[in-house]
């Protein structure tokens, strides 16, 4: 028999119907099958309880991941970002200014000023050829640990972590060798800004890596 409340189906013998409560009768108390109006209160009803019931299961996986330590699924967002636009970008920009800084082209000047500088500054030159170098090899690496994140390699988070550092490191000794090296002969002489904002934008990006990997270190296991 259907429960003349919601329409739900009510099996034989039962007093009150089993998905609203309502009380249908005696055991011999039989109705007709449900109008339409019937049927769609009983479908929105089981649609709401289905509802309830979802959230309270994903409640109670989240307590039974936490209790078990299993961490529950988190957003790969950033990742996606990281892997697809952020280490190709960073690639990109060490290769170039790599080769500008060996070369002298950061300095924005002609070549026979160049030689001027480099000669008026003794160690300059050999300074930025080999930070040049260097952050050449940081932009390649910058594509090994692309992939290396991209395969969820077990050692993919400790790499990228350990770009930005050497990244960062490489940064502070530019400008302090270079400080080093003009202050003596012309204190007023200063450092381009884009390498003070690339600091400061390697120094963000370690923190909150180290922050987002940490959470997600289970996921590379290869």
């Amino acid at each position: 028999m259907y429960c003349s409340n919601c329409g739900g189906l009510v099996p034989d013998g039962q007093y009150t119907c089993p998905n609203c409560g309502a009380y249908v009768g005696s055991t011999g108390q039989t109705y007709n099958a449900p109008n339409q109006n019937m049927q769609q209160g009983y479908y929105q009803n089981n649609m709401q309880n289905n509802s309830f019931n979802n959230a309270g299961q994903m409640y109670q996986n989240n307590i039974q991941y936490t209790q078990q330590g299993v961490q529950p699924e988190l957003g790969m967002k950033w990742f996606k970002f990281v892997i697809y636009f952020q280490l190709f970008f960073s690639a990109l920009v060490n290769i170039i200014n790599g080769f500008r800084i060996s070369t002298g082209l950061h300095y924005g000047v002609t070549s026979r000023q160049l030689d001027y500088i480099y000669n008026h500054f003794d160690g300059l030159k050999m300074l930025d050829v080999c930070i040049g170098i260097c952050i050449v090899v940081l932009g390649v690496l910058a594509l090994i640990t692309r992939f290396m994140l991209s395969g969820y390699k077990k050692c993919g988070p400790s790499m990228y972590i350990g770009l930005l550092i050497a990244n960062i490191v490489i940064g502070f000794i530019y400008i302090a060798a270079f400080y080093f090296i003009v202050s003596s002969v012309s204190p007023d002489v200063s450092i381009s800004g884009d390498t003070f904002i690339t600091l400061v934008t390697n120094l963000t990006l370690l923190v909150l890596n180290i922050i987002y990997f940490k959470k997600r270190k289970h996921l590379f296991v290869n």
